[in-house]
């Protein structure tokens, strides 16, 4: 038995003004680098990716592997119609080559919301290439992330699929070997699933969708529940990323099983339940100021803990530049002394630290160099408190094993507020950081993260307060603003984001 593995991932942000060109696949931050052949293998199988785990299911069932290529870029803007080309068209040369080599599947590491500026359905255009080289009913199986707007096509044209089950996303290698493993099952001799389709008819914001909390959280009980019954096999519940003005943006409900009525009526109870929901998808954030305030009340009060705010608006992980400033102004306006605000993406700003040296005054304002819409640099002068060469191995829940590679890193200080800079951006949902420039997260007073959900991996359990908040920024958090033009539903609530 072999098994071909291939992985292409990119969340695309509609209303993002940048765009990812083939090089934004080479090296992202925070993930493994563009790899085929022997080099992915020996790459993915250390990382934390959904690929890793399906290596790893593979090699504890004796089923050899055929590692073709895997990449992914970090959010943005569409992908270029170059970019994905380019891509496909080796993902699709190699699985020929495979297939004449007399491989018996293909396992897929998909995200499900990429969109190019000719394909706003990047993955079904994927899988349907992949389907006219290898017609059902050979096995192709994908694993998705749970943000995927998921098309009726992808679905046609997968054997069988899931996603994850977390966001914060933490089990990314637990769904990799769960579809490896009823890949290996199928391939054994079980039936091909018959597999339902619903799409849910409204948008849900990603600040609505935490899994620590409701209603997600009682979404997926209730998707369990099925799953521990004879007739259902698998439920699979995409939140959607409203970012994406596609015609598929939103959540969606795959139910799989062999009972083709049973698995008809998990879904339409499974899409009962989603519509019940809709009035809970109301998370209210405070603007920068107010959150800034709140926590500095909340330290004079006492406890163990940062307070953590989010600055959702601009979190790279949605498809924000992780430059913006908003919030360390409210910061610095609020005087919020011994904060540190993770991180701002200035290679500048990196280079002139490093140039300069631990200890000096950098007189130079910071930030804002691919976001002055939203707001501009913030001017120093600033103390060089620590440099690092930015390379670490992934530590928290979500990138754990992954390397690392941010550039030449520092962390600066201007009138108590520190902030650190790096040539590259991150979601900041990664503690590495921080321990890389000798802070302790757990013994900082405040700590504001450019993430919206995310960061909770690391910090849900440390923190002794979390405050999402609102400051400018490309990931909009209220889709009420948004001007969308393609999506066919909805957002799922009419009052403002805003306290």
């Amino acid at each position: 038995m072999k098994i071909a593995i291939a992985g292409f991932q990119h969340e695309t942000n509609s209303f993002a003004d940048s765009v990812a060109a083939r090089r934004d696949f080479d090296r992202p931050g925070g993930w493994p680098p563009f790899c085929t052949g022997a080099e992915m293998s020996r790459i993915i199988s250390a990382s934390g990716t959904p690929a890793a785990g399906a290596m790893a299911e593979a090699s504890a069932a004796s089923v050899e592997i055929e590692p073709l290529l895997w990449c992914i870029g970090l959010p943005s803007g569409p992908v270029e119609d170059a970019a994905f080309e380019d891509i496909a068209d080796d993902i699709c040369a190699r699985f020929r080559a495979a297939l004449d080599a007399g491989i018996d599947a293909l396992y897929l590491d998909l995200h499900g919301a990429m969109a190019t500026p000719s394909l706003p359905d990047a993955e079904g255009e994927l899988l349907a290439r992949l389907r006219r080289i290898a017609p059902a009913p050979f096995p192709i199986a994908a694993s998705f992330d749970l943000h995927g707007n998921i098309s009726e096509s992808m679905v046609r044209d997968c054997t069988l699929l899931d996603c994850y089950r977390t966001y914060p996303h933490i089990d990314l290698k637990d769904t990799g070997a769960r579809v490896m493993r009823r890949l290996i099952s199928l391939l054994s001799g079980t039936p091909a699933p018959v597999l339902a389709y619903r799409a849910v008819p409204y948008l849900a914001s990603i600040n609505d969708q935490c899994t620590f909390s409701e209603p997600t959280r009682g979404l997926l009980a209730f998707a369990r529940q099925m799953e521990d019954g004879e007739k259902v096999e698998c439920v699979s519940q995409f939140f959607g990323f409203p970012l994406a003005d596609v015609p598929d943006s939103g959540p969606s409900i795959i139910v799989q099983g062999h009972d083709g009525a049973a698995v008809e009526a998990a879904a339409d109870a499974m899409l009962a339940q989603w519509i019940a929901a809709e009035p809970q998808f109301a998370t209210r954030l405070l603007s920068a100021h107010e959150a800034v305030a709140q926590a500095m009340r909340l330290c004079a009060a006492g406890g163990a803990g940062p307070v953590v705010i989010a600055d959702t608006q601009d979190n790279p992980g949605g498809g924000g530049t992780g430059d913006t400033t908003g919030m360390l102004r409210a910061l610095l306006d609020g005087g919020a002394k011994g904060a540190v605000l993770v991180h701002i993406a200035d290679a500048q700003a990196s280079e002139a630290a490093h140039a300069a040296g631990e200890g000096a005054l950098l007189d130079l304002a910071i930030g804002a160099g691919q976001s002055a819409q939203y707001g501009a640099p913030v001017e120093g002068p600033w103390r060089i408190l620590k440099l690092g060469s930015g390379s670490f191995t992934g530590i928290g829940p979500m990138y754990k094993g992954n390397p690392i590679a941010l550039g030449p890193v520092a962390l600066l200080e201007r009138d108590g507020v520190k902030v650190i800079v790096a040539p590259r951006k991150m979601q900041a949902s990664e503690p590495g950081l921080l321990l890389h420039l000798g802070l302790a997260p757990e013994a900082l007073p405040i700590l504001v993260v450019k993430s919206s959900v995310h960061f909770r991996g690391a910090y849900q359990q440390m923190a002794r307060a979390i405050l999402p908040a609102i400051a400018p920024g490309a990931v909009e958090a209220d889709l009420l603003r948004l001007p969308y033009r393609r999506a066919l539903r909805k957002p799922a609530r009419t009052d403002s984001l805003q306290a």
